[in-house]
């Protein structure tokens, strides 16, 4: 029994180099590339015509091939899902020394969006093979128009636990390379570039985190500023508002502000903003 492992591990290690070079042509050099859901790929067994398979990975990333038992393929990468699939015909009983080619046919789509200041606001697609980086997905969608506000690109991101997670980047000291690092872009990611017009940053509990313009005719107040993002979420602690700001010395200040109280009694009491603020929601204990 043991001899027989070991002749199976030789046989499959010699198949996966046979493999490696079929998907180095099959699938255009992508066999690092990690297989996701909603991809539409090929499997094929060398002499093994019958169990030939196109097929498209389910949602929760499980494939199902010809005889033997579905499994999570999503997270592998093209090799490590060839070496999988030849271990289960072998496991399973089918066959002895099966060579597995996998293929992509159609990749998942990711992409980011990437919106304001720049030529051609819209999607951005990340190559299925390699990364994207800040500066390219702007580049893609045409680049800054002359109103941009380069030093203050922002970036939304969804957390595993589905919280928006914002950033605000130097994207002028990336491109001049005078400082800061490139970022790299994952899928749903939001690129928002906005422009020198006099604005807000408001963030945390509310339901569209983000920059807030102040109108050139009249005042914006704070309880406008967050109703314009979107007002608060459910889970917003009101009563604990942060405020924080530029004074005229360049020093930084931060006052904590019931905003409950203000909407709740008066608006008399609401607080003017000045561009630069940084409005920031905390979340309420539980």
């Amino acid at each position: 029994m043991k001899r027989a492992v070991i002749l199976y591990l030789l046989c499959l290690s010699l198949a996966c180099q046979t493999t490696a070079q079929k998907v180095g042509l099959t699938s255009n050099g992508t066999q690092n590339y990690v297989l996701r859901p909603s991809d539409f790929i090929q499997v094929d067994i060398f002499q093994e015509a019958d169990l030939h398979r196109k097929t498209r990975i389910e949602a929760d990333g499980v494939v199902h091939l010809v005889l033997i038992k579905p499994f999570r393929i999503a997270g592998m990468t093209i090799s490590d899902a060839q070496q999988e699939i030849a271990r289960r015909y072998y496991v399973e009983d089918f066959l002895q020394s099966p060579e597995v080619s996998v293929s992509v046919l159609e990749f998942s789509p990711r992409k980011v969006s990437v919106l304001g200041e720049v030529a051609r606001s819209g999607f951005v697609m990340i190559p299925p093979d390699r990364k994207l980086m800040l500066v390219e997905a702007i580049t893609s969608a045409g680049g800054f128009t002359g109103l941009a506000q380069k030093k203050e690109v922002q970036l939304k991101r969804t957390d595993k636990s589905g919280k928006i997670q914002v950033y605000t980047i130097n994207a002028e000291d990336i491109t001049r390379g005078t400082g800061g690092r490139d970022v790299e872009l994952i899928d749903g990611d939001i690129i928002t570039v906005p422009d020198h017009r006099s604005k807000v940053n408001v963030l945390g509990q509310v339901n569209r985190p983000g920059f807030v313009a102040i109108p050139s005719d009249r005042k914006l107040t704070l309880v406008e500023a967050i109703s314009a993002a979107g007002g608060f979420t459910r889970l917003a602690r009101r009563t604990k508002v942060q405020l924080k700001r530029t004074d005229n010395q360049g020093r930084p200040q931060t006052m904590e502000i019931n905003v409950d109280s203000i909407m709740r009694e008066s608006k008399t009491r609401d607080i003017e903003l000045r561009d630069g603020d940084i409005i920031n929601i905390p979340e309420r204990l539980t």
